[in-house]
């Protein structure tokens, strides 16, 4: 039976935790501080520790820090108030902790979160859980790939969706499909028949920024002929995705970081403070890891924002989707111009698209399919009906003579011994290795995971 360990110098609460993690059968064991708690962690195994952040005479970061420096793979969740908030995320982004509840705890989400914690102690895969609900997976339709960085994007977003989670960054460079994850993570939540409301950052000149996200009082500013909503308070009981969160000016950053701390807003030129209860979807192509070092994007906002981020591959790290995406957008097109006859592509034209870089992703790969199905008199796809800067690009088309013996031959062996022989050739330099067999850095380093490959066993 998980056993876990309640630390908190308020006995009211120690109680009330204790009462309601007893009812879901785990064995309970409390603390009224934290040298009392370093004592039972010495004495017993505990499979999770739930601490205050704010304690007389060890505080919960305090306690962290001698747990990690103890049994590094004990989770730690840390429970905390909203002017807290900052140092919690810290401690979840840079200090350990598993995870941070706000006060007042939302039951739901501590039970959710004490389970996935003891999961992890236990060693259990999401496949190996038992709990269905918490794992299964949903099926998004519009977010077509079968790749393993897809595979694994699915299993993330699923369980965002089951656990409710109210803010996400979505990562990703240009055209890989960040607004297509916005959308599904709304359209399977439990918000679905709520408001979806975006907004790009980049596209809102600044001067309005506030009142686009706020809202205004009349009179606030010589246009303000009226009162208007904001999209925080449009969609409230939705979701808001803020695309291209990266191009907020600092000043404007400040003031959504008060509204993910208070969950509420103040309109432009009003006093009244309006709660607001939405999920907070956020997207960038930029670094905020940079940003932040550069001093254009707040600290405390990016590890506000990145507790639970979600990072969305580049087309070429993923070129076994091409086929699955060009037949979906063959199709797709082919409804949208009922008067043009359906095509398809041939092997070696696919092959081509399967090799290019794709620097435009998914996005680019749409726009020249819609082309050439307009375009094209063709029924059948093939190399000249490819724009030059694919054709050319290129590796040469495979129409060349290859014999195959009828004993079969081992391609995975093949594959294995080029990355090999690469790794070799450039003393285990990753990024050159990648260039000289054509594949991006990214996946080298899947393949050579696979082999059990290291760069420094091919140092001299």
């Amino acid at each position: 039976m998980p056993s876990i360990l309640i630390v908190d110098d308020d006995q009211g609460q120690r109680t009330v935790l204790q009462t309601i993690l007893k009812r879901e059968g785990y064995t309970i064991e409390t603390a009224g501080n934290g040298v009392a708690a370093l004592e039972k962690i010495e004495d017993n195994l505990f499979d999770v520790v739930v601490s205050d952040m704010r304690m007389a005479q060890m505080s919960g970061r305090e306690l962290l820090h001698e747990i990690k420096s103890r049994d590094p793979d004990l989770p730690v969740l840390i429970v905390t108030a909203y002017a807290e908030v900052n140092d919690a995320v810290d401690l979840v982004a840079r200090e350990g902790a598993f995870y941070y509840l706000e006060k007042p705890i939302q039951i739901d989400t501590l039970k959710k979160e004490i389970r996935r914690a003891i999961e992890m102690r236990r060693g259990i895969t999401d496949e190996e859980s038992s709990d269905e609900t918490d794992v299964e997976e949903v099926h998004f339709d519009e977010i077509i790939g079968q790749s393993d960085s897809i595979r694994q994007l699915f299993k993330t977003m699923s369980r965002i969706i089951h656990r409710g989670a109210n803010q996400v960054l979505i990562t990703g460079n240009t055209g890989t499909g960040k607004g297509l994850v916005a959308r599904a993570i709304h359209e399977y939540g439990k918000r679905k028949d709520k408001p979806f409301l975006q907004i790009n950052c980049g596209a809102v000149p600044e001067t309005l920024m506030e009142s686009e996200l706020f809202g205004h009082e009349k009179g606030a500013f010589t246009d303000a002929h009226r009162q208007k909503d904001g999209v925080f308070e449009a969609a409230n009981g939705g979701t808001v995705f803020l695309d291209e969160i990266g191009d907020l000016s600092v000043h404007t950053q400040s003031k959504l970081l008060h509204v993910l701390h208070e969950r509420e807003i103040m309109r432009v030129g009003g006093v009244q403070r309006i709660k607001v209860d939405v999920c907070v979807l956020a997207a960038t192509n930029r670094d905020l890891q940079t940003a932040v070092n550069e001093g254009s994007f707040r600290e405390d906002l990016f590890f506000r924002l990145n507790v639970i981020p979600l990072h969305m591959p580049d087309l070429q790290e993923r070129s076994d989707d091409v086929g699955l995406l060009v037949d979906f957008f063959l199709q797709k097109f082919g409804q949208e111009y009922p008067g043009v006859e359906p095509k398809r592509m041939t092997p070696r034209a696919m092959s081509v698209l399967r090799r290019y870089d794709w620097p435009g992703n998914v996005r680019q790969l749409e726009n020249y399919l819609h082309r050439i199905f307009v375009l094209s008199e063709n029924e059948v796809i093939d190399l000249e009906d490819l724009p030059p800067e694919i054709s050319d690009s290129s590796l040469p088309p495979g129409d060349f003579p290859v014999e195959i013996p009828e004993e079969g031959v081992a391609l995975e062996e093949i594959v294995k011994e080029y990355i090999r022989v690469a790794l070799t050739q450039t003393v285990g330099n990753q990024t050159k290795a990648a260039e000289l067999l054509g594949i991006s850095r990214r996946r080298l380093q899947n393949r050579m995971q696979n082999y059990g490959f290291s760069s420094r066993d091919f140092k001299d």
